[in-house]
């Protein structure tokens, strides 16, 4: 382990400083969490939740884990910019398309709604996955 202190990656990261920022770092928790929540929202789209959302919160991306992780750039030194970059987009496309599926439902639109869903909000997710992927795979090697 001590030799790897001076040692940095492709990115230029230090293997040391690395392995620290892995351990705080828990992907696939904020993976999971943004699937439970497209779950969530689902159950409202197809009429079986009848709890309140309110879509202003949701459509701010910064309020969750993930998206101060993004924010904040913690995750930048972990990956290609590309890779940053698709995993911005598709995490603030994530939550603003998760608060027009609110809209719509408030509404009346619940097949308005249900497009959105299958379609947008489904592939910003897979995007979130697909990005955060690649940068698990950084994070693992040493």
């Amino acid at each position: 382990m001590a030799l790897l202190t001076g040692v940095k990656d492709f990115l230029g990261v230090n293997y040391a400083r690395k392995r620290e920022l892995r351990g705080g770092l828990n992907l696939v928790a904020a993976a999971e969490a943004h699937i439970l929540w497209k779950t969530r929202l689902g159950h409202h789209v197809q009429g079986n939740i009848r709890e309140s959302l309110e879509s202003a919160p949701l459509g701010q991306d910064g309020i969750c884990q993930l998206g101060s992780w993004i924010n904040g750039s913690v995750l930048e030194p972990f990956c290609e910019p590309e890779v940053h970059q698709q995993l911005s987009e598709a995490h603030q496309q994530f939550h603003q398309f998760g608060a027009l599926i609110i809209e719509r439902l408030k509404a009346g639109d619940r097949s308005g709604a249900a497009e959105i869903f299958r379609n947008e909000y489904n592939q910003s997710l897979r995007q979130i996955i697909q990005a955060l992927t690649e940068i698990n795979k950084c994070l693992q090697e040493e």
